[in-house]
């Protein structure tokens, strides 16, 4: 990811500490509409600077210092060249108030804006309309907002509570997360048990089952071999009593 530095050009002049920054990019909105924008909010208060960027956005003109060329006056400024560049005041009133936030965030009070720019970013071209002359390419701009301010005592002890109730917050919700993960593995260890328990009943009494079957499937076909032997045991003896006959006649004939 790219990162655009600051083109602030008084820092020796301030701490580091005493200044709160923020910035956009790849912004789809004119460089000029968001440079006029922020010529006229440089130098304010923030507080003054979102009051005057809230008063353009319900409709108040602003003062185009350059590119104004046959460019109309407008009676609220005093007979000056302006224009009503509404969507250009909404983005650098998003950007103010993140730069805002984070001066709070240090600890950052009587906020001044000492830097406020919009320059063009990049340039895409593209296709040539067949009905014009000349091709329109798309272009990008970026917005930067740079705050000084003194460090106010009480603004850093809020800041510090903020801070520190946070992460107290944050170790609570770890606890209570271990907490709950514990009784749930607890939770599911009980009930892997008892599942296992419950299968282990179930295997037994399925066994106990088969077993009894096999003894009842058993005793159905002992008399049946009982039957057999016995069928057997006459078949013999018939078979003895058949061969007892035949020799008598055998032996009858031979006397004759």
């Amino acid at each position: 990811m790219v990162h655009y530095e600051y083109g602030f050009n008084k820092k020796s002049q301030f701490n580091e500490k005493q200044l709160a920054k923020a910035q956009q990019y790849n912004i789809d909105a004119s460089y000029k509409d968001l440079a006029a924008v922020c010529d006229n909010i440089r130098g304010l208060n923030a507080d003054e600077g979102v009051k005057y960027l809230q008063a353009v956005l319900s409709g108040f003109p602003v003062e185009y210092r350059k590119w104004n060329k046959k460019l109309g006056h407008r009676r609220e400024l005093g007979g000056k060249k302006g224009r009503y560049p509404i969507k250009a005041a909404g983005i650098v009133l998003s950007v103010l108030n993140n730069a805002i936030a984070n001066a709070t965030s240090k600890g950052l009070d009587n906020l001044v804006i000492v830097h406020a720019a919009a320059n063009k970013q990049a340039i895409y071209p593209r296709l040539q309309s067949k009905g014009r002359q000349m091709r329109a390419n798309y272009e990008t701009a970026r917005v930067e907002v740079i705050l000084a301010g003194k460090e106010n005592e009480a603004l850093l002890a809020q800041q510090k509570k903020k801070i520190e109730e946070r992460a107290k917050m944050k170790a609570e919700a770890k606890v209570k997360e271990q907490e709950i993960a514990k009784a749930a593995s607890e939770q599911g260890n009980e009930m892997q048990k008892n599942i296992e328990k419950v299968v282990e009943k179930k295997t037994e009494e399925v066994v106990k089952e088969v077993k009894e079957e096999k003894e009842k499937k058993q005793e159905k076909q002992k008399p049946a071999k009982k039957e057999t032997e016995k069928q057997s045991q006459e078949k013999n003896v018939g078979r003895e009593m058949q061969k007892q006959e035949k020799k008598e006649k055998e032996n009858k004939n031979s006397k004759k």
